[in-house]
């Protein structure tokens, strides 16, 4: 089952994903598997689907799925841990508005923010750019 998924800043080979996955669940790197196809999925207790990914900040989308007899922390503060360990920021859904373009930015040091992210880059070329407060949608100050 899906617990959630993440946008990485800057991408993480699987070695380093399984160490830092494990250390937020305090699992063993053993009970952690990383597979870049969901048709990849076994039956490993946790499993990390890496998508591809291009250069461009928070290209690398990981998704994790734990079954449900294993515990589930708090999403913010999972997140957090794995933003610490991972020594890079993430970038979650934000549920708690309908916005499509608002996540929350989980910085390297676990601290938590909410961002928005230029609608033309996700709509038109699946980018996550966050858009700096003050500038309007064609990047230019106001």
């Amino acid at each position: 089952m899906i617990w959630f998924d993440a946008s990485l800043e800057s991408p993480a080979d699987d070695g380093l994903l399984q160490r830092c996955i494990a250390a937020m669940l305090n699992v063993s790197t053993e009970s952690v598997e990383v597979v870049h196809s969901i048709r990849e999925v076994e039956d490993a207790p946790v499993t990390c689907v890496v998508e591809p990914h291009s250069v461009d900040s928070y290209s690398q989308l990981i998704t994790l799925y734990l079954p449900e007899a294993l515990p589930r922390p708090d999403v913010p503060e999972a997140a957090a841990r794995l933003a610490r360990t991972l020594d890079r920021s993430l970038l979650l859904a934000n549920d708690e508005t309908a916005n499509p373009y608002s996540f929350i930015r989980v910085s390297n040091t676990g601290q938590c923010s909410v961002v928005l992210v230029d609608p033309d880059e996700l709509d038109e070329n699946d980018r996550y750019v966050i858009r700096e407060p003050g500038r309007e949608n064609d990047g230019t100050s106001t």
